[in-house]
Order: C-alpha cells, then sequence, then structure tokens
C-alpha cells in the first residue's frame, strides 16, 4: 500500500515519468518519447503545486465537518481524543518545537476544548513516539497528569479506532486531527462503532479554490500531496474491506 501510495502521489507519479524520461534519451528510433515523458513531469509537478488545484482536492475534506465552536455545546461527551502527527525525538529542540505543525494544531485544539470542558480527560493516541512527545507537552501546558492517557500502540487510524474501544467503549468523545484527515478518520471509528464528536483543525486552504493562490508553490504541492492521500487510503480501505 505504501508503495502504491507513493508512486500515485503527484511527486512519485512525476518522478517515475522523470526517470522514465532520462531512461528514453539514448532510445533513436523513438526520439519524441523522452521529451514527452519528460514534459509530462514537469506538467504534472505544475498542475499539483497550483493552490487552486490543491484547494479543489483539500475542501471537500477539510469542511466536511463543520468548525467545532463550544465545546459545551456537546455535554455528552466525557474524552477527548487526539490523534498522532509527527514529532522528533531531538531534544536540541524545545519540547514544543519536536512536533510538526499538524501535531501543534493538534495539541492546540485539545487545550481550548479543555477549557470549555475540563471535566474531560484527554486520549493521545497513534505513533509511540510522537504520543509521548504530545502528551508530555499537554501535561506541560496545563493538562493534569491524572487527566491524560497514551494510547500509543497503534500505526494506523485504523488501529487506533480499534485500540480506543476499551478506553471509550461506548462514551461519546471529542475527536481532534487535521481536517483533511478527519474524513478517513470518522469513517474509521464508526466501523469501529465508536461514538465520535468531530472537531476539525489545521485547516490547510479556504473552502473555495477561486480564493487560493493558483501560482505554483511546494506548499500547495504538499497539500495535493496530503488529499490524495486521503483519497487513496479511503479508497483503499473500502476495497479491502468488501
Amino acid at each position: 500500500m505504501s508503495l502504491l501510495a507513493g508512486l500515485l502521489s503527484p511527486t512519485g507519479f512525476a518522478t517515475a515519468l522523470l526517470v522514465c524520461g532520462l531512461l528514453a534519451v539514448p532510445w533513436r528510433r523513438r526520439p519524441g518519447v523522452s521529451t514527452v515523458l519528460l514534459a509530462a513531469s514537469g506538467i504534472v509537478l505544475t498542475v499539483f503545486s497550483s493552490g487552486m488545484v490543491a484547494a479543489a482536492l483539500m475542501s471537500p475534506l477539510e469542511y466536511a465537518y463543520p468548525t467545532l465552536q463550544d465545546a459545551r455545546a456537546h455535554p455528552e461527551a466525557r474524552h477527548i481524543v487526539v490523534l498522532t502527527g509527527y514529532a522528533t525525538e531531538d531534544t536540541a529542540m524545545p519540547l514544543t518545537g519536536r512536533f510538526n505543525a499538524s501535531s501543534a494544531y493538534r495539541v492546540l485544539m485539545a487545550l481550548e476544548l479543555r477549557h470549555d470542558r475540563p471535566d474531560c480527560d484527554v486520549i493521545v493516541s497513534g505513533d509511540r513516539r510522537t504520543a509521548r512527545i504530545m502528551g508530555e507537552a499537554l501535561e506541560k501546558l496545563g493538562v493534569p497528569r491524572a487527566m491524560l492517557r497514551l494510547e500509543d500502540g497503534g500505526s494506523s487510524t485504523a488501529d487506533s479506532a480499534r485500540l480506543l474501544t476499551p478506553l471509550v467503549a461506548q462514551e461519546p468523545f471529542f475527536l481532534v486531527t487535521s481536517a483533511g484527515h478527519l474524513p478517513r478518520t470518522m469513517e474509521e471509528m464508526r466501523r469501529a462503532g465508536l461514538h465520535a464528536v468531530p472537531v476539525p483543525t489545521d485547516h490547510q486552504l479556504p473552502r473555495d479554490w477561486r480564493r487560493a493562490d493558483w501560482k505554483p508553490s511546494p506548499t500547495s504541492l504538499y497539500t495535493s500531496e496530503l488529499a490524495l492521500h486521503e483519497y487513496l487510503g479511503r479508497a483503499w480501505r473500502r476495497l479491502s474491506s468488501d
């Protein structure tokens, strides 16, 4: 799955076209093949680097669920579940500088929810290293140790859903993750029979793709990669479940 996802990503596909184009250079019987492949590689990168294209891909995912303005509107929720992003072990960095932007947004959202609902405990779920670092940051920023739990035995969204089941049982809970990742995550939670209240954060681009910058940029290419990864992940999960 990871190999296929890498190949079908814009950079993976563009790289494959580039390599094939370079390999085709000595092919003298079809001199135009190399040119076509190399041009196609550049076109793929340029198209998916456009902010408009990235927004068109990501917007249906990021705005599938509305922003949660006040956690007190859901008194039935008893837990705040935060999914991990990425973090590094580099102790030369400050604690809050060891995780990436997605993890930082998730930590901030969890703290915002705790401000409105101090009765809820916080569960950090996902990659072991990132869960530990995010947990340490949450504790340092005010979440009592007794109200903080780490569920760090999984490596995928499906694993998190499965491992959360004994922790939350049938109790509703707030589910914090990046907005673009939320639709796939909610599908996994429903499959596991869990009752999640979606809490999107870490929005990348505006809802209306026409308001995004058309010019190519590395940030937009990264957003396109994220969106296509989500679509591919959802498609793969549905196919594997049939």
